[in-house]
């Protein structure tokens, strides 16, 4: 595709319609007027282009639409080729159209198509988890819609703005992107019903980070009632997921097996398999709280069937197994899970945490106070060497707790201080 000058239209039409310069100019003007038109060394007089175009059997209108309006047309044509491109997660085929399109947008000065691409590298680094790449190119197309006030878009990057944040664990900076988002939607009694409900869905998400759990819930709720009424069975399907596990947080067991349950028929009318996963695993943690841990497992059963051995949510089932099997004191189970996980695993430092942290509390329950001694060190010295502080601080602070259990007054006040001290350092308490 390329931008033709009023020249270049007129040449492509006759050479279409095979007509030569003498035979498009007739007896109404000469060959060679023609051929200045074509190559751009003369404008044509309104009665001269009407003319051309009956002679070439074209609407006048192609002839005169400017640059500008093509430049803008083939822009569009490649944001079209880029969404259908990320929705299929096909990032080379949406780069090169990015590529194309922003070549006119930039030659034209069109800033609406300079923010458009700038926006979808935003959303293709993101699906790649380059969040500091897609904060990059939001905010600068996020700048640029401002300009055009284009209503929708702005707050398209206000809401993959708070995504980022959230993915980079600033949630509080995710919150405030998701309330502008909101502010710009109830401007002017602006309407989009669906990305009320999103926006609705993400400010959740935030407070129920936050522990500020009736307000995850109330706007969980919001949302809730405005994707009822669409057509986005996933999303829907996701805040009633968000509901039963904020509803789990508050200890009302009631409504979090209720949401649930209704989120599981979501998702199976359209076998979204990761989506039941995350369920079943939910309700095998709900049903374990209450103390029920027949269906606990026959749920955990139904996830570990259908989550993949390479996912990581497959080992969290796995935690979960061990779990179970701690509270009904099946300890040589419980152990028998941690192992497998920690044999499989144990190179992901967050695993390896949660192991050590497991083995312990089984050893403890067993009162085998030789092993539980030493998974505490060894997990102290794993973490000394990886310079995880905080996790550091914490298992110091266990150690500490330990031998304060076990009569070893001097050796828990060491390891007590020192958890003390690296918490003060991270200021974490004054």
């Amino acid at each position: 595709m390329e931008v033709l000058t009023l020249g270049e239209k007129i040449r492509l039409k006759r050479k279409e319609k095979n007509l030569t310069l003498k035979e498009l100019a007739g007896d109404k003007v000469t060959s060679g007027q023609i051929s200045l038109v074509e190559s751009g060394k003369a404008n044509p007089s309104i009665e001269l282009l009407q003319y051309i175009a009956e002679k070439l059997d074209t609407d006048i209108e192609y002839f005169l639409e400017s640059e500008e309006k093509q430049a803008s047309r083939i822009c569009e044509f490649y944001c079209n080729i880029c969404e259908s491109a990320i929705i299929s997660e096909d990032f080379l085929k949406a780069i090169e159209a990015i590529e194309k399109g922003a070549f006119y947008a930039d030659k034209y000065n069109l800033n609406y198509y300079k923010a458009k691409f700038e926006y979808f590298y935003a959303k293709i680094e993101y699906k790649r988890d380059n969040l500091q790449a897609a904060q990059l190119h939001c905010l600068y197309a996020n700048s640029l819609f401002l300009k055009t006030d284009s209503i929708d878009d702005i707050i398209k990057t206000f809401l993959l703005l708070g995504q980022i944040s959230f993915s980079m664990g600033a949630i509080n900076t995710a919150l405030n992107y998701f309330i502008q988002a909101d502010s710009m939607l109830n401007r002017d009694e602006y309407v989009n019903e669906k990305l009320k409900a999103n926006i609705m869905y993400n400010i959740a998400k935030c407070y129920d980070k936050l522990g500020d759990i009736k307000q995850a819930i109330s706007f969980a709720n919001i949302a809730k009632d405005k994707l009822s009424i669409l057509e986005d069975k996933k999303k829907y399907g996701e805040i009633l997921m968000l509901l039963s596990l904020s509803y789990a947080k508050e200890n009302n067991l009631n409504k979090a097996l209720k949401y649930a349950e209704m989120a599981r028929e979501v998702f199976e009318s359209f076998e979204s398999d990761n989506e039941i996963v995350e369920i079943e695993m939910s309700l095998g943690n709900i049903f374990s709280k209450i103390g029920n841990f027949e269906e606990s497992f026959e749920h955990l059963n139904k996830a570990l069937k259908l989550k993949n051995k390479k996912d990581s949510n497959f080992y969290d089932i796995l935690f979960s197994y061990s779990e179970n099997y701690i509270k009904i004191k099946d300890y040589d189970k419980a152990l028998e899970f941690v192992n497998k996980i920690f044999d499989e695993f144990g190179e992901n430092s967050l695993y390896r945490i949660k192991c050590y942290k497991l083995f312990y509390e089984i050893y403890d329950e067993k009162n085998d106070y030789n092993n539980a001694e030493k998974i505490l060190l060894e997990a102290i010295k794993y973490l000394e060497a990886l310079d995880l502080k905080k996790e550091l601080a914490g298992f110091y602070t266990i150690l500490g707790r330990f031998y304060m259990k076990v009569n070893e007054r001097e050796l828990a006040l060491n390891y007590l201080d020192k958890g003390l001290q690296i918490y003060k350092e991270l200021g974490i308490i004054l």
